[in-house]
């Protein structure tokens, strides 16, 4: 069955397939049956070609969501991520944040805990890229953009 998706992935050149959630939900179930009842070499060398082929089917489809396609199917919220490194790696590499020694300048949405610390709602914080790609996917920051 995961072979049919990265082959049928592989077909579409033009867009992102629809896979659902049933579809899915049925392949684990049955890869779960496969890794609870079989403990023997040949079956880990069977999971292990299912491993290498859903690694495939996320490469395809990561591949595409950087090309521009608009992700959909059961992963199109992790896919959706996708687009907003794209954003924030853009933005940062071009200069259109406020940085100081690699730091992003950004201003808190919500109140949340940073480590040991709690940020407040509308404070400014500066903060190393990958807790600004951290943190701006569940919206608790938005980077501070420099103006014309």
């Amino acid at each position: 069955m995961l072979d049919e998706l990265v082959s049928n992935e592989l077909k579409r050149d033009n867009e992102i397939t629809e896979i659902s959630k049933d579809t899915i939900e049925k392949l684990i179930q049955a890869l779960l049956r496969l890794r609870r009842k079989y403990s023997d070499e040949l079956h880990k060398d069977e999971l292990k070609i299912y491993e290498e082929l859903a690694e495939s089917l996320l490469e395809l489809r990561l591949e595409k969501v950087i090309e521009g396609f608009e992700p959909k199917g059961f992963d199109k919220d992790v896919l959706s991520l996708v687009n907003v490194m794209k954003k924030v790696y853009i933005d940062y590499v071009t200069g259109k944040y406020h940085t100081y020694k690699g730091k992003v300048l950004c201003l808190s949405n919500t109140k949340f805990s940073l480590g040991d610390t709690v940020v407040e709602q509308g404070d400014v914080i500066i903060l190393p890229l990958n807790k600004v790609l951290a943190l701006i996917t569940t919206n608790y920051i938005t980077p501070v953009e420099v103006r014309e």
